[in-house]
């Protein structure tokens, strides 16, 4: 590191993604908070956005009520640094020993399979969020050791039979030559592309919207409990539909085997907010390194150990991320025009960097010099996003200008400048301008790898489901894993079993609960070493406990 002063922390700005604001800035779909919901979906994010989409396309009947502290996308998918980029290999070796071969596989494939589904999504629908279809991913290596693991776990996945048929590797002088970055000791580059978080959260918000989602912004969960039988609210049997002739509307759908059935007999959950009180059968949440502050379970096991505020399974730790314009320097990731350089990462992903349409450069990383290396412990009132950390500020300040080699007649020696033996920092300062500076909270579970699925039952009676802890990586992972707990809601709990499986085309009907109109898509062969289990949690509760 430089032995430059730390920086004084400065208030973190508004990220370059929420700039201008979404079209779902300060919006409520009703004035008033609904008072009851099928389903409570909590956070707008990526996750939240995603439950949303993949539950109403499939089943349109439900109520479904999306709170959300601030505006929508405004915690950590909205400030992240713009990545589309499946990681196809470099776990090979680490879930091989922990899950298996077919694990290993298996993750590869979820990566690649999301990749493609949310440019599928992104191409067919005509969504405008800055991805670029043709797309180049580098891995630069900044020395030989690094390389050397890299390529090991790449020839593991591709013979363990992983499809690695697009990734390509570039010794030093090939690698230097189409990047220009002298320190290099090679490269491996994969698919990948840039993208505007916000703009595609946006979308998926909109196409829920208009299937009947309710979006309550600004209104802050501060609880969700176990509903009291003695004083829950019964449903009411004008939401229920009476007769077949009902379902005119509807296309393809045989009477026969559809079922029309009552809803329960009341909402299991109690979700306290700012704004009152909302009654809900079946509550997600979506809320990433904020998750253990309202899982009822996570508050009675923090109950037991050293404090109230330690995660016991999602721990919250803090990102930072620059918008730069190129002034003096070059304007290209690539030297070379036969490739489209989009995205690239450095020191195991320690830092990365996008190119934007605009030609400005989106860079992140850096945490690893940072106060308690980012990991945060805060409570409901206070947010690590309201600081800038100076050190880790300063550190990106210094290691982005030698990258981007602004003047190879003037990149001073590297290794030695990127590891800062040398600071020539002052050298580049007339080169680039910062834009924006910002902060966010990614959320890393216990175990490391996502949670994804119902809270068992030994832990909570009710219907709660998490996805969450996605460390950073969520836009290569979440589109799908959304879809695969959305799965787990709708067919594998005995209450939403169904019949007949059809696609209703018509609008959705509000107050109206059917059994069967369900467009079951594929089964989506989530990675298991991301379902939330029984076993798994114990293991989570246990390692907090060992913390006091």
């Amino acid at each position: 590191m430089p032995s430059k002063p730390v920086l004084t922390p400065s208030s973190s700005r508004v990220s370059t993604w929420l700039d201008p604001p979404t079209k779902f800035s300060m919006f409520r779909t009703t004035s008033e908070l609904p008072a009851t919901a099928d389903l409570a979906i909590i956070g707008s994010g990526f996750s939240g956005a995603s439950v949303a989409y993949h539950t109403l396309r499939a089943y349109p009947a439900l109520s479904i009520v999306m709170l959300e502290a601030s505006d929508v996308c405004e915690g950590a998918s909205g400030r992240n640094g713009g990545h589309l980029r499946p990681d196809f290999y470099t776990y090979a070796s680490q879930i091989t020993a922990k899950y298996g071969p077919e694990e290993a596989l298996l993750l590869s494939k979820f990566e690649r399979d999301n990749f493609e589904a949310v440019k599928r999504l992104i191409k067919e629908d005509g969504v405008d969020c800055e991805t670029v279809e043709d797309g180049e991913s580098w891995q630069v290596f900044l020395t030989q050791e690094e390389f050397d693991e890299a390529l090991r776990e790449l020839t593991m996945m591709r013979d363990l039979g992983g499809d690695v048929h697009d990734i390509q590797v570039y010794m030093r002088d090939e690698a230097i030559a189409v990047t220009g970055i002298q320190g290099c000791f090679g490269a491996i580059v994969s698919p990948g592309s840039p993208i505007s978080p916000t703009k595609l959260v946006s979308h998926l918000i909109e196409q829920s919207l208009v299937r009947g989602l309710n979006l309550q912004s600004h209104t802050k969960v501060l609880s969700v409990t176990l509903n009291n039988c003695s004083d829950a609210t019964p449903y009411s049997s004008d939401n229920c539909a009476a007769s077949h002739s009902e379902l005119d509307e509807f296309e393809n759908v045989d009477m026969n085997s559809l079922r029309i059935v009552p809803k329960n007999l009341s909402y299991l959950h109690k979700i306290t907010t700012s704004r009152g009180t909302l009654l809900a059968n079946k509550v997600v949440h979506a809320t990433n390194a904020y998750v253990d502050m309202l899982l009822s379970i996570s508050s009675n096991v923090r109950d037991t150990t050293k404090s109230p505020y330690d995660a016991v399974f999602v721990t919250p730790v803090r990102g930072h991320a620059l918008e730069i314009a190129p002034v003096g320097m070059r304007r290209t990731l690539s030297l070379d025009p036969s490739h489209n350089i989009t995205n690239m990462d450095f020191n195991r992903g320690g830092e990365y960097l996008i190119q934007r349409p605009n030609g400005n450069f989106v860079m992140g990383g850096g945490r690893r010099f940072g106060k308690g290396k980012g990991i945060e412990s805060f409570n409901n009132k206070t947010t690590a996003e309201t600081e800038i950390d100076g050190s880790v500020d300063h550190y990106l300040r210094f290691f982005f200008p030698q990258i981007l080699c602004f003047d190879n007649s003037r990149y001073l020696s590297p290794p030695k400048t990127i590891f800062g033996e040398s600071d020539t920092n002052e050298a580049h300062s007339a080169d680039y301008r910062i834009v924006k500076q910002w902060t966010g909270i990614m959320g890393f579970s216990t175990d490391e790898y996502p949670l994804v699925g119902k809270i068992p039952s030994f832990l909570d009676q009710g219907q709660e489901y998490c996805i969450a802890g996605f460390a950073g990586h969520g836009m290569p992972r979440i589109f799908l894993a959304a879809k695969a707990l959305v799965r787990m809601i709708l067919l594998e709990d005995d209450e939403y079993k169904y019949d007949c499986q059809y696609h209703s085309t018509g609008a959705p009907m509000p107050g109206r609960y059917f059994e069967g109109i369900i467009e079951v898509a594929e089964n989506v062969n989530m990675p298991q070493c991301f379902a939330i289990t029984e076993e798994r949690m114990t293991k989570m509760i246990n390692l907090a406990k060992m913390k006091e």
